[in-house]
């Protein structure tokens, strides 16, 4: 691959062109255009994601903006399927725009009112025992509508990242251990701390 930050840029753009064409096609225009993002998911599991929170900034100021993610190792499959998810994530975002209840259990458990909006909004809706009705696909009429998108975007440019391997990810701790060098007793702090020994009537050093 040459250029791998412009094809990065590229694929967003795409994706912003997706969204763009799904706002008109299956919400009528009504929402307001996120953060589009592309990032990996650290289990490999999920196909995308939406901020209920604005998460974005320009600065200490500014009220911020949500965040609609499409998963980087999730762009590996078929353009249907990357559609789907769009629009499956868009549906969570009217959820929120109309303050709508459609997830529980941190999130992960779609309700029956995501199915409801799901069906409504060009998604077929299957119920998965740990996720509830959050398996998506395109209807049949979708991806008719879908394919007058890739007519008018022929130049649709993705690229996609590998699963995250065993080892890529370091986890760090905040915690730290400062160990009595008479006796041994030990504390623990999430910070950096002068700390005595009562007993030995000694400085505490970090392990």
């Amino acid at each position: 691959m040459e250029n791998g930050t412009k094809r990065l840029i590229e694929t967003v753009e795409s994706l912003g062109r997706l969204y763009d064409f799904c706002n008109t096609a299956f919400f009528g225009g009504e929402l307001k255009k996120p953060v589009i993002t592309v990032q990996r998911d650290e289990r490999n599991k999920t196909c995308g994601w939406w901020s209920v929170k604005k998460v974005w900034r320009e600065n200490v100021e500014d009220e911020g903006e949500h965040e609609l993610n499409i998963t980087a190792q999730q762009l590996d499959r078929p353009f249907y399927a990357i559609a789907a998810t769009m629009l499956h994530e868009m549906c969570h975002q009217y959820a929120s725009v109309h303050n709508m209840q459609d997830t529980s259990r941190g999130g992960n458990y779609h309700n029956k009112l995501f199915k409801k909006i799901a069906e409504t909004h060009g998604l077929k809706v299957d119920c998965e025992k740990t996720v509830g009705w959050s398996v998506t696909e395109l209807t049949d009429e979708s991806k008719k509508r879908i394919d007058k998108f890739k007519d008018e975007c022929p130049a649709f440019s993705i690229i996609y990242r590998l699963p995250v391997m065993k080892g890529q990810t370091v986890k760090t701790s905040s915690t730290r251990k400062y160990i009595c060098p008479i006796c041994g007793n030990s504390v623990r702090a999430t910070k950096e701390v002068r700390i005595l020994c009562i007993d030995c009537n000694q400085p505490m050093q970090e392990e």
